[in-house]
């Protein structure tokens, strides 16, 4: 319903308000007044918005703030549903108008809910931060918690999904059907033992030892679906989730503690590559007018010659570290090449250490998946094996069974490989056929709390799973929760360890209204901008970077697992997707029909054959006196849960499956069985011994 003045398209905007949002089966919808109908250009700013509905409705601006909510069609057809999208500057603006003009809804209207306050002071406390401020002091000294434990969050204090339309996941919402990512990898050059004295002082030899792991495309690209650019965290059923600088530091061994990565250009890139390199670069030598081609430094530093010097062999190692970077730590999708930046930073490899190269690797990181997740991305680049490594210890998810571990050898204990060296062993995978998009995407909606590793990583360091881990790992753990933003050359990124503070085993509370990395910053690209003054242009952030011992958050008390259930998940549920089966979120009105519907006769069967397995099952490991009987139900169990998925909605099984059920203990194998039978008798193993065949035992003819 566009309508066209003087060749210039306007878009029809309804303003609700003066009434309240409601949620009901099919999402949120408005209770009030009829709307007031205003047409816009589509090019109209945030600010000049926010002009009109001022002047519409007759409010103050000098006395009254407004939230702004477009109402967001998730899905069409039989399966619509709808949600909220709070407006907050231009981008999001921009992303309601682009997406009503290409038809992503079944009518070209913007719908505007309007909520309006008083202005309050700028000291005025977050209405989140008090009632979990009350609640806390209620429950340290012992008092009633029924109030505080019950307040409903209905919707969210800030923006969580305000770039969903320009995500991917809208993309498989709306019924497309998305490939893998494609991942960039490059070879890293020949290993010579004489570059290990060098490298082992850079802070950087535990990603050498690593070595080589090879990426599962569909997890990567599964986990990207999730990953969300406004909070910069994986939205999961279970909460929200991240890499922190704690994962990159046990996982690969890198110093977070130190300088930001970033230098000022330098035009004369010949003479550096001259002087870090000993080679004089030629025609071939260049990518482009800032970087090096990666196959040049293969060619010209393939092999390092027999009784080369001390200088030669540095030259080398150099030139190894290059690769390393834009290979493995730094990839990006500009092709074979690695950019000149990094030559400074390396000309001293004495103050190769000095650099917070932690930060700058989960900086670049973030700003890749930053990338990928957007709705036409087809490729990611980045540091990916670092992102599968911590799925594979958090979420436990397509993981491979570790068969050995590559002996080390006499190494000391300053110079032990990090605990993703274990990733490196030979591994082991089951099932390598079902590591498909889909598969990992059922397997996130089915994830549970009991199965997610919140702290993978004992905090003595002593012993991880029989490997011993080098100091480097833990000795910037006080850094571990700063709050400043993270720099990598024309890279900014905003760091939240308050929304994650769970996998640190701290106290989670509902997070603080937060701002995302600005637009702005995230549009900046290296590439077009070559010769610009980092240092200078984002001296803001290095200034932060520099007091970020300041920034650390100090929370002493430990997690709290009915305040994350009641308080946390009530709020976290409401304000993002949480089940991307069906392609919708789970109805929040605990009310909906209790049965099985299914898109087709022969799915509501296999969902309701699965259901009733399933409560076999239950009732077996309830009952089973044995080990392995309770292991092969539990098993069962688990199997019939993951079909119910694949057909229904995997978060009402737990509903579906009713009390009968409710309190089975789904144990640990470790934890079934230990304790021993009446007259101090420990359970036969398995297989249980039958008759004795010496008189059973037939005669030969």
């Amino acid at each position: 319903m566009l309508v066209k003045v003087m060749d210039s398209t306007l878009v029809p905007i309804f303003l609700y308000h003066g009434g309240s949002v409601v949620q009901g089966p099919s999402g949120y919808s408005y209770d009030g007044p009829r709307p007031c109908v205003v047409h816009t250009n589509p090019n109209i700013t945030f600010d000049k918005l926010k002009s009109k509905i001022f002047s519409t409705t007759g409010w103050s601006e000098e006395i009254t703030n407004v939230e702004i909510s477009a109402r967001w069609q998730a899905a069409k057809g039989g399966n619509t549903h709808f949600m909220l999208i709070l407006i907050v500057d231009n981008s999001s603006l921009k992303s309601v108008i682009t997406n009503t003009l290409q038809g992503k809804i079944e009518w070209s209207v913007i719908e505007l809910y309007l909520e309006s306050s008083s202005k309050q002071p700028d000291n005025a406390a977050n209405t989140v931060e008090i009632v979990e401020d009350t609640h806390a002091s209620s429950s340290s000294t012992g008092s009633g918690s029924g109030a505080d434990l019950s307040l409903p969050v209905v919707r969210p204090v800030y923006p969580q999904l305000n770039m969903q339309m320009t995500h991917r996941s809208q993309a498989h919402f709306e019924g497309e059907k998305l490939e893998d990512l494609l991942i960039r990898q490059h070879k890293l050059l020949k290993w010579d033992d004489r570059y290990k004295q060098y490298i082992q002082d850079t802070g950087l030899y535990g990603i050498i030892q690593i070595g080589s792991i090879k990426v599962d495309y569909s997890l990567i690209s599964a986990l990207v679906e999730r990953w969300r650019p406004e909070t910069h965290t994986f939205h999961l059923p279970v909460g929200e989730m991240t890499v922190t600088l704690e994962d990159v530091a046990i996982l690969v061994g890198l110093p977070v503690n130190g300088e930001p990565i970033t230098y000022n250009p330098d035009e004369n890139w010949d003479q550096w590559v001259n002087d870090c390199l000993g080679v004089p670069p030629d025609e071939k030598a260049w990518a482009n007018k800032s970087a090096l081609s990666l196959r040049w430094l293969r060619d010209k530093f393939g092999s390092l010659p027999v009784g080369a010097c001390e200088d030669t062999t540095q030259c080398y190692v150099r030139a190894y570290l290059l690769v390393l970077f834009g290979s493995v730590l730094f990839t990006d999708l500009s092709g074979d090449s690695v950019p000149c930046l990094y030559l400074p930073l390396i000309a001293d490899l004495g103050r190769v250490r000095s650099y917070s190269w932690a930060s700058g690797v989960l900086a670049f990181l973030y700003k890749e998946l930053c990338r990928a997740c957007k709705r036409n991305s087809k490729q990611m680049a980045g540091p990916v094996f670092l992102l599968q490594m911590w799925a594979w210890e958090r979420l436990r998810i397509g993981s491979p069974k570790v068969e050995k571990l590559i002996p080390i050898g006499n190494a000391s204990l300053e110079y032990l490989p990090p605990l993703g060296y274990k990733w490196s062993a030979r591994h082991t995978w089951k099932k390598s056929r079902n590591h498909s998009l889909s598969y990992y995407r059922n397997k996130i909606d089915m994830l549970r709390d009991e199965k997610v590793a919140w702290t993978p990583y004992p905090y003595d360091m002593s012993s991880v799973q029989q490997q011993v881990l080098p100091p480097i790992c833990m000795i910037d753990s006080g850094l571990w929760m700063i709050t400043t933003p993270l720099l990598h050359f024309s890279i900014i990124e905003t760091y939240h360890p308050e929304r994650v503070m769970r996998q640190f085993g701290r106290y989670q509370t509902v997070p603080p209204p937060t701002h995302s990395t600005i637009d702005s910053l995230h549009s900046v690209e290296r590439r077009t901008r070559p010769r610009e003054n980092w240092t200078a242009y984002y001296t803001k952030y290095i200034n932060e970077w520099s007091r970020r011992k300041d920034t650390v958050i100090r929370e002493e008390r430990a997690y709290d697992s009915t305040l994350y259930k009641t308080v946390y998940m009530k709020w976290y549920e409401n304000a993002t997707i949480v089940c991307f089966s069906r392609h919708l979120s789970p109805p929040t009105n605990q009310d909906s029909a209790l049965s099985v519907e299914p898109k087709s006769g022969s799915s509501s069967r296999v969902a309701e054959l699965a259901l009733d397995m399933a409560r076999s099952a239950a009732a077996k490991m309830q009952n089973a006196t044995r080990k392995e009987y309770r292991l092969f139900a539990q098993e069962m169990f688990e199997g019939c849960k993951g079909i119910f998925g694949m057909v229904d909605d995997p978060s009402r099984f737990d509903a579906l499956l009713g009390e009968q059920v409710a309190v089975v203990p789904l144990r640990c194998v470790q934890d079934v069985d230990k304790e021993p039978q009446a007259g101090g008798e420990t359970t036969p193993s398995y297989p249980p011994a039958g008759p004795s065949r010496s008189k059973s035992r037939r005669k030969r003819i």
